[in-house]
């Protein structure tokens, strides 16, 4: 008959030594992944972000011009002062109306933004759970 050969405790040893290295190797790898990806998730926004801005501004530099063009008018002047100043007429009576929708629309952006990052550290608690849950798991088998 042939004799099995057991594993010597020094050999078990060595072998619970590598495992432990190359799963550490391996968590290493995975939060550094998760950290990269998730610098590279947060750049994203901020380019999004810039390139609206930029926009925003592009328009407002375009607006600017034309508004400098059309106060060289006199009744286009007129005009301003009677909107932006409540500058009247006799007997007339000047109601502003203001709207806040602008307010609504940049709490709910912030919202969203806060969503998508406990998203995030949601994933990344997870894969911090499954690497204790494997290391446990390896400790287990070696011990028995």
């Amino acid at each position: 008959m042939a004799k099995k050969n057991k594993p010597t405790i020094e050999a078990r040893r060595r072998l619970f030594f590598i495992r432990i290295f190359c799963f550490a190797a391996v968590l290493v790898v995975m939060m550094t992944l998760i950290s990269k990806s998730f610098d590279l998730y947060q750049l994203n926004i901020e380019k999004k972000d810039k390139e609206k801005e930029y926009e925003e501004l592009q328009e407002q530099s375009e607006y600017l011009r034309n508004e400098i063009i059309k106060l060289h008018d006199p009744e286009y002047i007129a005009k301003y002062a009677h909107e932006k100043y409540y500058y009247s007429k006799d007997g007339e009576l000047i109601i502003k109306i203001v709207e806040d929708n602008e307010e609504e629309t940049k709490a709910g952006n912030n919202l969203q933004k806060e969503k998508n990052e406990w998203a995030i550290y949601g994933a990344i608690g997870g894969a911090i759970l499954v690497g204790y849950l494997f290391i446990r798991m390896i400790i287990r088998k070696l011990a028995s």
